[in-house]
């Protein structure tokens, strides 16, 4: 029964990623380089250390929570617990793997920038290809490691997993020479550990220019000319429109807020807005400019979604220059992660 856990968990997990809508997508890939090493006694016997490539693709269905597949390369260099053991050094030998499985993360704010701790696992199917693995079985990891992010799509960390196949090397047993606990069949166990990157696509991140509002024609001459109407002095302020740290999507709780911003500019034709869109102070002032405007820009979208004429919404950054609250707390840097609304005079 335990053999057939890491296909129903891979199963189960496509189920689940097929029903999450797809405006919370964020796709993004990368690769675990690095060292492998045999666990067990048996595997002792007929591998040393080797090295493992896992390239991988996956999507973050929430900020904290994401969904990926990998295939993974295995190459362990021939050796074992005793010379002159029938082909020692004459081959390698080879393992590829196909899994996929859940990764949470949690971005933690430092004074040097984004950190990301994060734990995955992995369910699949290993497949020897060459030296003492000849069979392929199901298989299994778990593992975890921690991210810095470089730039607001790259992040280069550092991994460790620990993985378990359902096979054994052969032949089973090596001749009398081996130590007891070599000699039986037993499913292998590796520990695998290096390098990480990770490269995530995120919203465009160019200025989107609005069209500038409609230049109002001249009115014809009459006898009498009738004064202009005083400009509106009203102010929508939408304090209550935050983001998830390191995000742009609206959450759903917003939405009251923003509808009840579409009402306004529905009933009030004659004024524009303008979307000012504001971070926290973590990361680089020139990635916060850019985080702000993908806010900005995603409160835009909504309202020409439900009808708001296009040159009537502009989306503007101010990055973390105009915080309202202290950015050395949580809840502070919460209240930072913000999108006004100004009527522009």
């Amino acid at each position: 029964m335990g053999r057939y856990w890491s296909l129903l968990t891979l199963c189960v997990c496509l189920v689940w990623l097929g029903k999450v809508p797809a405006w919370a997508y964020e796709p993004y890939l990368g690769a675990d380089v690095g060292l492998t090493e045999p666990l067990n006694g048996n595997f002792r016997g007929h591998v040393n250390l080797g090295f493992v490539v896992s390239p991988y693709v996956g999507v973050e269905l929430h900020p904290y929570v994401g969904f990926q597949v990998s295939p993974s390369f295995y190459f362990f260099s021939q050796g074992g617990s005793f010379p002159g053991m029938p082909g020692q050094g004459r081959e390698e030998t080879t393992m590829v793997a196909l899994s996929g499985g859940p990764r949470l993360q949690y971005p933690l704010h430092t004074q040097l920038g984004v950190l990301t701790p994060f734990v995955y696992g992995s369910g699949g199917y290993y497949v020897g290809t060459s030296g003492r693995l000849s069979q392929s079985a199901p298989g299994v990891f778990g593992g975890g490691g921690m991210e810095y992010q470089v730039t607001d799509r790259l992040s280069l960390g550092a991994f460790a997993r620990y993985e378990y196949a359902y096979m054994g090397p052969r032949p089973e047993d090596l001749g009398p020479r081996q130590v007891p606990e070599e000699r039986f069949a037993e499913n292998i166990r590796w520990m695998s550990y290096g390098f990480s990157a990770r490269y995530a696509f995120r919203a465009p991140e160019e200025a989107v220019a609005a069209a500038p509002p409609p230049v109002a024609e001249a009115p014809a001459a009459v006898p009498t000319p009738q004064p202009l109407p005083a400009p509106s002095k009203r102010k929508v302020v939408l304090r209550s429109i935050h983001f998830e740290f390191n995000q742009a999507r609206i959450q759903p709780e917003s939405r009251v807020v923003l509808d009840e911003a579409y009402r306004i500019l529905r009933d009030e034709t004659d004024i524009a807005v303008r979307a000012e869109g504001h971070t926290d102070a973590v990361g680089s002032e020139e990635y916060n400019l850019r985080l702000g405007l993908r806010r900005a820009e995603a409160v835009r979208a909504y309202l020409v979604s439900q009808g708001i004429a296009p040159e009537r919404v502009q989306a503007v950054s101010f990055g973390e220059s105009r915080p309202i609250a202290p950015n050395d707390t949580p809840e502070g840097r919460a209240q930072n992660r913000r999108v006004e609304l100004h009527v522009i005079e």
